[in-house]
């Protein structure tokens, strides 16, 4: 038996607020990549919700005393997905400095 996946992309204009910024489906997913443009480092939170249009809280990696998933990347450079997003349904992702992105997803 043959697994089909699906790799999808977005560019999304990601906003510094939570309220504002896009949601990404995350549905089915197993990984994906964040790849950002020339600019300086950028802070990142991840947040996640079970719908689409429901209350979006931070999301937290199951070490021994949780932290919010964070991630700090370089401009010029692609990185995967925190782990600790995986089985998240709908994620956002908001940078410390507004900044438009291309995320690669794959299902």
């Amino acid at each position: 038996m043959e697994i089909e996946r699906e790799t999808r992309q977005y560019s999304p204009a990601l906003t510094t607020t939570l309220a504002t910024t896009p949601v990404i489906d995350y549905r089915g997913c197993v990984s994906g990549e964040i790849h950002i443009p020339a600019t300086a480092a950028v802070l990142l939170t991840w947040y996640s919700c079970g719908t689409y249009d429901g209350t979006f809280v931070a999301a937290y990696d199951s070490a021994a005393t949780p932290a919010a998933v964070t991630q700090t990347i370089s401009g010029s450079k692609a990185y995967p997905f925190p782990i600790a997003l995986a089985g998240c349904m709908f994620i956002k992702c908001v940078p410390d400095v507004a900044v438009t992105v291309a995320l690669t997803i794959k299902t």
